[in-house]
């Protein structure tokens, strides 16, 4: 029978380290055994501050099973690490994580993959990569950046099957397979423009006109996950440097209190989202 632990943590580390399982596609099982596992004398590194986790008086625990490479070194970790209390052991190591950026999480979480890519990087090799809906595509990797709020990481590639530029999510991947084929590196130009600003949404060049009102303007001033980048305003008319995507999940917070006007396109996929939202309330 696996050995049971249970660890109590400040609620502002426990809602951390929930919500990364569920954004990073894990059970907690293989979470904390992953913790347990990576986060020792190796990563020593790896620091975060301690001092944010004695905010929060409320505690909430979180309970899992060792599993069988965990258990095979569990005694001998505790003992080289001088630990008198398990569970404290454990505290400690997930208050070391979790007091690091999310992005700097994402990473460590995500080392395998991002090892292999960056190698592939280095040699300009193509690689296959999986995604968690078991989605495969071939990819020119060239660049791992993060957003500019340290939220997230990208993969900065050319995909083959849509035959154009990408940024991929680090933490939809599942499996990264590094082939012997030589990368794709003709638009280096455009490759190291895109590496030295880089954008999630690879938006440079595309104009996005939108007419906001009063209380849209206080939003824009407020909402700063995903917001475009401004790049001039009349009046109630604003134009962003954005892509249609980005502008998709900023501006659908807003409601109508945000007009698209061009492109066309992007105008009419608004349109349809919210007469069918119109549909669906009178159902």
């Amino acid at each position: 029978m696996s050995k049971k632990i249970k660890v109590t943590l400040p609620q502002n580390i426990y809602e951390i380290i929930k919500n990364d399982i569920s954004d990073f596609n894990m059970t907690s099982n293989y979470f904390m055994n992953y913790i347990f596992l990576n986060l020792n004398d190796k990563y020593k590194n790896f620091k975060g501050n301690p001092a944010i986790a004695e905010q929060s008086k409320e505690k909430s625990s979180i309970q899992f099973n060792l599993n069988k490479e965990s258990s095979l070194i569990y005694y001998d970790v505790l003992r080289d690490n001088n630990a008198q209390n398990e569970s404290e052991f454990m505290r400690n190591l997930l208050i070391r994580y979790a007091t690091n950026p999310k992005n700097k999480r994402e990473l460590f979480i995500f080392k395998e993959s991002v090892e292999r890519i960056n190698l592939a990087i280095k040699d300009k090799k193509n690689v296959y990569i999986t995604f968690n809906d078991d989605r495969k595509v071939k990819v020119s990797p060239y660049y791992i950046g993060s957003s500019d709020l340290e939220i997230a990481n990208y993969i900065f590639c050319y995909d083959f099957s849509e035959e154009k530029y990408k940024n991929y999510k680090l933490n939809y991947l599942k499996q990264v397979y590094t082939t012997s084929e030589g990368a794709k590196w003709e638009d280096t130009d455009y490759i190291e423009d895109m590496i030295k600003n880089f954008d999630p949404f690879l938006s440079k060049g595309q104009v996005i006109k939108i007419r906001l009102s009063e209380n849209g303007k206080k939003l824009l001033k407020t909402i700063k996950i995903n917001r475009p980048k401004l790049i001039s305003k009349n009046g109630d008319l604003f134009e962003f440097e954005a892509s249609d995507e980005q502008i998709k999940r900023y501006f659908s917070y807003f409601f109508d209190e945000a007009t698209v006007i061009e492109p066309i396109e992007l105008k009419e996929w608004f349109i349809e989202k919210y007469e069918n939202a119109l549909k669906n309330l009178k159902k």
